[in-house]
């Protein structure tokens, strides 16, 4: 809460301090002023923008993005020309305010447009250039945050899956990749390759109890989060190795043969990541519990 009162007061701030500037039309629907002008560095061939941005709708924050690495965008090549020809004459420092009609906002950036929105309101993108760079450099630059976090998130997860195999006293094996696995019955055969297709059963659940999926329809009913739509229930297939489930799967499949089951206990990095998945319990940077079964392997 403190963090957002700052923020609109910031919001304020910038408003006021700069409400005699007026808004030039770049086009219908579209209006923009420069709030503040540093004489910064320009943007040169194959160069990309770190931003600080908001859009504020009735003074609320709608969008703030931060992602690992900070936000930034080439406004030649990866923004749509009604953004990028008022983005491209700024340099380091400089701040902008757009204002847009609800439409060319929600054509913009995807935000639907529900019935509570008064379409009679504006939507304001708050924006300053922080940063002028090589493209690149900013890739490579979010490259090495994101695997920093990676790291550090990991060994998070593998604390809270070693702390929840103690307090069950559950003894597991880990590969190198983090993940966690119990081998309950062996199987037969020879165990699947990378590119070879196999068939799971699967019941796959939170730490904390809550059941996300199964293919069991017997399980999905007996603990009352059964879904008509789901249907069928059977065993998934896949090819293993081709990135075609999470990383986990991929990981974990290859210690199984035939008729072999286990459980997984998968860190975030080999599950879903950091990121939110609307309309699913699987929290951000969520460990996810498999009880697996190998039903098959086909070449």
């Amino acid at each position: 809460m403190n963090k957002y009162i700052v923020v609109m007061i910031a919001l304020i701030g910038f408003s006021a301090c700069k409400s005699e500037v007026k808004f030039v039309e770049s086009e219908p629907g579209v209006q923009y002023r420069l709030v503040d002008e540093r004489d910064g560095k320009k943007l040169g061939p194959n160069q990309a923008m770190l931003l600080d941005l908001n859009s504020v709708y009735k003074d609320s924050v709608v969008i703030n993005p931060k992602p690992v690495g900070g936000f930034f965008i080439n406004p030649v090549t990866g923004v749509p020309p009604m953004l990028g020809k008022i983005l491209q004459p700024l340099g380091e420092g400089d701040s902008v305010q757009i204002k847009f009609d609800l439409a060319q906002y929600s054509m913009l950036t995807g935000m639907p447009i529900t019935p509570d929105l008064d379409t009679a309101e504006s939507v304001f993108m708050n924006i300053r250039v922080l940063e002028i760079n090589d493209e690149q450099a900013f890739v490579e630059r979010a490259q090495t945050e994101i695997e920093r976090e990676s790291v550090k998130q990991l060994e998070k997860d593998k604390a809270i899956i070693e702390e929840y195999l103690a307090e069950n006293n559950l003894t597991a094996e880990s590969t190198e990749e983090g993940l966690y696995y119990i081998i309950k019955k062996e199987g037969n055969g020879s165990k699947p390759q990378a590119g070879q297709t196999v068939s799971i059963d699967y019941v796959v659940q939170l730490l904390d109890g809550t059941y996300i999926d199964t293919s069991h329809k017997s399980v999905a009913e007996e603990h009352d989060f059964y879904n008509p739509q789901r249907e069928p229930y059977e065993p998934y297939t896949f090819p293993l190795g081709q990135q075609a489930v999470i990383a986990g799967w991929d990981v974990g499949i290859p210690y199984l043969n035939k008729g072999a089951s286990a459980i997984f206990f998968v860190p975030s990095g080999l599950a879903y990541g950091p990121e939110s998945r609307p309309g699913s319990p699987i929290p951000p940077n969520g460990i996810l519990m498999f009880e697996v079964e190998l039903v098959d392997i086909k070449n």
